[in-house]
């Protein structure tokens, strides 16, 4: 339908939006693989330099990602690059507990054999990848989605994503760490594979202190991998 003369559109034009999208993507991929460290300051200017583009699509792209908390805006143009702290991350956990815990059992009360099949194939996924953090992750959120996300409203979908990504940026950065820990490619697999053995059987309050323990172990196997990192 053709806008009538001196009425604003009412959407960005596509091509703005999908540079924005890139440039997002490729901040995010370099936040999350350390190429961008924690704590350090990037420059706006140095950024539209390297992409080649204006400081428009750049600051958007910065305010995204300081929604997900991987960067804060500074006065003038740079931002600064989130740190890791043991702090942060026993605040991530704490929430994933308290909400994914609420979740999974009102969840149990319409489980139905479609969603433990997709759980079933998340966990099959899941099983198949070693060492890249981006596929273990999706993998990761597909399985926990399968199990909670009946039961899951707009806001906690909301809420779960930031804390998932927040979480993931850990995973990011400290799976060397992990892979010389205790926590083995077998017990995280044999960890997930214990939750949906209790979903299928029905048993809500075992699944309920298993999901509490398996958020548990990752975030100890993340901080103890955190600690190691400081060290070195």
């Amino acid at each position: 339908m053709a806008r009538r003369p001196g009425t604003a559109t009412p959407v960005r034009p596509i091509a703005h939006q999908s540079l924005v999208d890139r440039v997002t993507d490729e901040l995010h991929r370099a936040i999350l693989n350390g190429d961008i460290q924690p704590g350090s300051a990037v420059s706006i200017v140095e950024l539209c330099e390297q992409f080649d583009v204006s400081h428009i699509p750049v600051r958007e792209a910065l305010r995204r990602l300081e929604s997900e908390g991987l960067v804060s805006l500074r006065p003038g143009r740079s931002a600064l690059v989130a740190s890791l702290s043991p702090e942060d991350l026993a605040d991530i956990y704490r929430l994933r507990k308290l909400i994914e815990g609420d979740l999974v059992v009102r969840a149990m009360a319409t489980m139905s054999d479609e969603r433990l099949a997709l759980a079933q194939d998340a966990l099959d996924e899941y099983a198949e990848i070693e060492r890249e953090p981006a596929a273990l992750a999706a993998a990761h959120h597909a399985f926990h989605a399968a199990l909670i996300d009946d039961a899951a409203g707009a806001a906690d979908r909301r809420v779960l994503d930031l804390l998932w990504h927040a979480a993931d940026r850990y995973l990011h950065l400290l799976i060397g760490g992990l892979d010389r820990g205790a926590e083995t490619t077998e017990g995280r697999i044999g960890e997930h594979r214990h939750l949906l053995d209790l979903a299928i059987a029905g048993k809500t309050d075992e699944l309920h202190a298993a999901w509490i323990a398996h958020l548990e172990a990752s975030e100890h196997a993340l901080a103890a991998a955190l600690e190691q990192r400081v060290e070195a």
